[in-house]
């Protein structure tokens, strides 16, 4: 490298630990470090990138790619991170990828595609151990809405797709292993406020749904944050919890926000309460049936800055193997009209049995951070930032303790999500409009450059 070259190198490196070091990831001393290593998945065009990774290392990644255009629907998958195949096209018209990897290596994915007479189509494609994906499987086709919610894929390799129909309703298809989908099935009615996700709890098998419960006629009046079960042995959803009614400040007229988590350490629902006893709350998964007593995470109540108002959104968590848990969101500021005028990421740590502590700022305010996502495999946690043309860091550690942030890229283009799978952990963002990819733990991940 000529010495112009390596002083213009070596000053852009300089700037991005700068800026790493304004994120507030720790109060260490920051050392200038060049970006870890990624490999490129796509060509340019992408958006909405999906990721998912088996406890065995089996990888799978979808996005859309915008292209003369039309918006298709294109994945790469493989035995492992370092070894994916070829970009697929699945389909060259399609929406909303989500994928999903079971332990015996089963992948799954789905998307919604535009039909004739303003319809739609939601197809699954399965990929079992041994074999490539096959043709996408239409689970159902409706004159109106469809949305994808999400994959899982449970132990012995039965696939559970969810998705909503129209705003109101979420439906489910099941395909057992060796077999198609099922005909579907409606699983809930939905509050107008949220959808639905769905996680698998690694202890059991067992998946996971949560959403907002539609409004009622009795107290709880309001939206509240529901959960349904369907275990490895069983052909039916358990019957809904209602986990938002109760636990410190309950007030039944309040509204709750939910999303399901996971982790090592099993699985849960999160759910931002707003009105009366307005907070964040985490709700662990006890046994198959029974759940416990909302946990308060933060109170949530953020002051006015300026005339905007300023609240909490993107609440998740992560469950470490040790019973502890880590929880990110966002601080919003948004003007009158609506506009987002910044966010800033923070996370709150618990220790197993513990109750959750103070706040911790991850990025610096006034800036305006997406969502952040994260992970745990064994007892480490995995917290992931990026904003617009800022750099991209992981930051990593055991939960409770200072997080180590490492730079995956000077600069990226704003988003940046995280997948794990039993010790793997990997992280995918977006960069020069092409999706990037770093393994951030694994049998074969190759060591980062730490900044901190």
């Amino acid at each position: 490298m000529r010495s112009a070259e390596r002083l213009a190198w070596q000053h852009r490196v300089k700037l991005a630990v700068i800026a790493a070091a304004n994120l507030a990831l720790c109060s260490a001393v920051l050392v200038a470090a060049a970006p870890a290593s990624a490999t490129t998945l796509s060509a340019a065009g992408v958006r909405a990138p999906q990721a998912a990774v088996g406890p065995g290392g089996r990888t799978v990644f979808a996005w859309e790619r915008l292209r003369s255009g039309s918006i298709a629907i294109e994945a790469r998958s493989g035995r492992s991170p370092s070894t994916t195949g070829h970009i697929r096209r699945f389909s060259a018209r399609g929406h909303d990828p989500r994928v999903a990897v079971g332990a015996d290596g089963t992948m799954a994915l789905m998307w919604k595609e535009d039909g004739a007479d303003r319809g739609q189509v939601l197809r699954v494609s399965v990929s079992r151990p041994g074999h490539r994906f096959g043709k996408g499987q239409i689970v159902e086709r409706r004159r109106g809405n469809l949305a994808p919610v999400g994959l899982a894929v449970q132990p012995g390799g039965r696939v559970i797709a969810v998705w909503r129909r129209g705003d109101s309703r979420l439906a489910f298809a099941l395909a057992p292993r060796k077999e198609g989908f099922r005909a579907p099935h409606e699983l809930a009615a939905i509050g107008p406020l949220t959808g639905g996700t769905i996680v698998l709890d690694p202890r059991d098998g067992a998946v996971v749904v949560a959403y907002g419960s539609p409004l009622t006629a009795s107290p709880p009046a309001n939206q509240q944050a529901a959960v349904r079960t369907l275990a490895v042995s069983s052909a039916a959803f358990t019957a809904p919890s209602l986990v938002s009614a109760g636990g410190p400040d309950y007030d039944p007229f309040a509204e709750a926000y939910p999303v399901a988590v996971t982790g090592p350490g099993g699985a849960a629902v999160a759910f931002i309460r707003a009105g009366g006893g307005r907070g964040l709350y985490l709700v662990r998964r006890a046994t198959k049936t029974t759940w416990l007593e909302p946990q308060r995470i933060a109170s949530a109540q953020y002051p006015a800055q300026d005339g905007d108002g300023v609240f909490p959104n993107g609440l998740t968590v992560a469950l470490p193997q040790n019973g502890s848990a880590m929880a990110a969101w966002s601080v919003v500021a948004s003007a009158p009209s609506g506009q987002v005028r910044s966010r800033q990421n923070v996370t709150s740590f618990a220790a197993a049995l513990e109750p959750f502590g103070v706040e911790r700022t991850l990025t610096a305010a006034g800036r305006d951070f997406r969502l952040p996502s994260v992970a745990a495999a064994g007892n480490e946690v995995f917290v992931a930032l990026a904003a617009p043309h800022e750099p991209v860091v992981i930051a990593a550690g055991v939960a409770g303790t200072t997080l180590k942030p490492t730079l995956l890229a000077t600069e990226g283009d704003g988003d940046v999500v995280l997948a794990a799978g039993g010790l793997h952990v990997l992280a995918v963002y977006q960069q020069n409009d092409r999706l990037r990819l770093h393994l951030l733990r694994g049998p074969r991940a190759r060591a980062a450059e730490e900044v901190g």
